[in-house]
């Protein structure tokens, strides 16, 4: 980033007190965007920067950080995900998660690289947020409801919008409970989902209305990068034919065989049943 591009810099967050029930907006300086990016690298540096490290994991001065990176929303490829940073109720350390999905594009295109949640609702709710700022909305009615029935009745309630959701796992606090948008897009691991529970916050949905795409400083050479990179994974047999038909539980073999699957809590990295828990395996049912 030179100094001609930092100078007309704008990048902003959306910061959410559910305690008092209200949000604000906060810029993003231009060298910390420089430095870390966005995603993981922006939220541990939130987070870390502010001595939160320390917090409690289940208590309401545990924030969630919710960030985009800068080709989110760009449409090159692989760019469509989002980050989730947090202090994490299952391994105590600075955690984070990311999903694919149409969550982190619609909330981009908001014009925001980051959402940070603190506090903690005295009862189920959920945040609306749109180009008209943020809100909170009961959620009793959707309270104990699992993820795709949630999911469907968010999209009913505001058409064409996208939500991140937690089902009775998170609501209950299960140590490994994620954050699920687009029904099967996951942040997994870490137990993210449980924070978002004991802030009582059963979703965050965003509305699709606002359309802010972002736009590279030299559209040509971009889309001609993006172009070229979507050759080359169309061109691999993994990305292009693996990936769409398994997902990721396709890697399962792939990385046992590299030596790299995390077995018996890393102390071993190969698996000797691996083939019984693949992509493939589980596409048989």
């Amino acid at each position: 980033m030179d100094a001609q591009t930092t100078a007309a810099w704008h990048g902003r967050g959306l910061r959410v007190d559910l305690t008092a029930a209200r949000g604000s907006d906060e810029p993003l300086d231009a060298r910390v965007a420089r430095d870390y990016l966005g995603g993981r690298g922006l939220g541990a540096h939130l987070l870390l920067s502010r001595g939160l490290h320390d917090v409690e994991p289940l208590g309401p001065a545990n924030p969630l950080i919710f960030a985009t990176g800068p080709l989110t929303g760009t449409g090159a490829p692989t760019s469509g995900r989002y980050s989730v940073s947090s202090r994490s109720p299952l391994t105590g350390t600075v955690f984070d998660g990311n999903s694919g999905g149409a969550f982190g594009v619609v909330f981009k295109r908001l014009g925001y690289d980051y959402l940070w949640v603190e506090g903690a609702l005295n009862a189920p709710g959920y945040l609306l947020i749109g180009c008209d700022g943020v809100e909170v909305r009961e959620a009793d009615d959707l309270w104990g409801l699992d993820v795709p029935t949630t999911l469907a009745r968010l999209r009913e309630r505001h058409p064409g919008s996208e939500a991140a959701v937690i089902g009775p796992a998170g609501e209950n606090q299960v140590l490994f409970a994620s954050i699920v948008n687009n029904r099967g897009r996951s942040v997994g691991r870490g137990g993210l989902g449980a924070v978002m529970g004991a802030k009582r916050l059963k979703a965050i949905v965003v509305s699709s209305g606002a359309g802010l795409q972002p736009r590279p400083a030299d559209a040509e050479r971009f889309a001609f990068v993006a172009y070229e990179a979507g050759k080359m994974l169309k061109s691999n047999s993994v990305t292009s034919q693996a990936l769409p038909e398994f997902g990721t539980a396709v890697l399962v073999n792939v990385l046992n065989q590299a030596g790299a699957f995390p077995t018996r809590n890393f102390r071993e990295s190969q698996f000797e049943h691996a083939e019984r828990i693949s992509g493939e395996a589980l596409r048989k049912g």
